[in-house]
């Protein structure tokens, strides 16, 4: 009973997501001139605490390279220190094996072996008494004080070796310091790039929103108004969409999917239409509306070269993105038709006639088409309101190619 119960529950979820996907009327919160350059301080904000990030993690990676050559060079005065403790050793070694044999000589002179006749002979060949307790007092110095230089140099050769076992290990715990600075200094270049890549999207997400505020200044009077009342008279009208290039196949869809290349997104939310590989793809409009952000620095960013058009069909409000394009043949704010050419369709791998070095997430000669509901004037905002453009423009499946724009299949 269990299964069933929660077999249609599953399939009940399955529809919900299938309506949800298939309803294109959403409706848009209003937004005027103020909300969007609310936005754009946000994307400001984001951007300087990125840049100050980037620049606690520099001073990072300089203070980790600074101890890292402060390390090498503690690493080797210690090598110059072990090889002259070494030395001194030796010496010691020298110095104790000839004292040696200096009181050897001695001590057979005065050592109390055979009858001690040589150290009688020495003390009682004393003049008077006085003589006699000189000549015990210097025999017995002269041994203490052999003894005593022995002791010394002793414990001096033990005091050496101890440094130079120190030394040694003070060589270890430098190498161990200076793999751990390297590591770290990977971290931090790990997290600059990350940080490199979301720079260049907010950058590139400011600059846009930048431009589209410029745009509607110049159509809405009012900075509270909402924007969608403001253009609805300023978008021109038009009746469906067409296949925005008039040769290509579907190669990827609308949907999650393996990862095409290496730091690519495994959410794809448009359609990729694939190009014959000739060198001048034209990409149209795909309906008649108004271009209200265009990227054209050539940035090294998933998505490359784009454009961003927002259109009024049959009375409701869409936006339609353009990307990985090799040349961008179209302006901000400017009115475009069906028929018009707003660039030329771009992409990888190099040698292809669509190659375009500065976009990375491409694997071949294509277009990425998206829809969105309502009037966006950003990639991120068509990305958060978007929906499978196969719902409003005509495509064939199963990877069919088609030759022209408007053929139904």
């Amino acid at each position: 009973m269990m299964k069933y119960i929660k077999r249609i529950i599953n399939i009940t979820f399955i529809v919900c997501m299938i309506l949800t996907m298939c309803t294109t009327n959403y409706k848009v919160k209003a937004k005027s001139i103020n909300d969007m350059q609310k936005e754009l301080d946000a994307k400001r904000s984001e951007y300087n605490k990125n840049q100050a990030k980037q620049n606690e993690l520099n001073k990072n990676i300089d203070y980790s390279k600074s101890e890292i050559t402060t390390s090498q060079n503690q690493i080797a005065q210690a090598e110059k220190d072990i090889k002259a403790t070494g030395e001194k050793i030796q010496k010691l070694d020298k110095d104790i094996e000839q004292k040696g044999e200096e009181i050897n000589e001695l001590m057979k002179l005065l050592q109390l072996s055979d009858g001690d006749i040589a150290y009688l002979e020495y003390v009682f060949g004393s003049a008077d008494m006085t003589d006699f307790i000189h000549r015990a007092s210097m025999v017995e110095e002269i041994t203490a004080y052999n003894d005593e230089q022995i002791k010394e140099m002793n414990n001096m050769v033990e005091e050496s070796k101890k440094l130079q076992k120190e030394l040694k290990q003070k060589q270890e715990n430098l190498q161990k310091k200076i793999a751990q600075l390297n590591s770290n200094i990977s971290q931090y270049n790990a997290s600059l790039s990350s940080l490199d890549e979301i720079q260049v999207d907010v950058k590139k997400e400011m600059d846009q929103l930048q431009n589209t505020i410029n745009y509607y200044k110049k159509i809405c009077p009012n900075k509270n108004q909402d924007v969608n009342t403001c253009l609805k008279g300023q978008l021109p009208y038009d009746t469906s969409f067409w296949r925005p290039t008039d040769y290509g196949y579907i190669s990827s869809e609308y949907s999650t999917r393996a990862a095409p290349c290496r730091g690519c997104s495994t959410v794809h939310l448009g359609l990729d239409i694939g190009g014959r590989n000739v060198r001048e793809l034209n990409v149209y409009a795909s309906a008649a509306g108004k271009v209200v952000g265009i990227e054209n620095s050539n940035s090294n960013s998933c998505g490359g070269n784009y454009i961003l058009i927002q259109h009024n069909v049959k009375g409701s409000s869409y936006t339609t993105m353009y990307m990985h394009l090799k040349r961008v043949l179209v302006s901000v704010g400017q009115q475009v038709t069906k028929d018009t050419v707003i660039a030329i369709m771009g992409g990888n791998p190099y040698g292809s006639p669509g190659y375009t070095p500065w976009d990375h997430c491409t694997t071949g000669q294509h277009l990425d088409f998206r829809i969105a509901s309502g009037l966006r004037s950003s990639s991120s905002a068509v990305n958060n309101y978007s929906f499978n453009p196969r719902n409003l423009v005509n495509f064939p499946t199963g990877g069919r190619v088609f030759s022209d724009r408007t053929t139904a299949y």
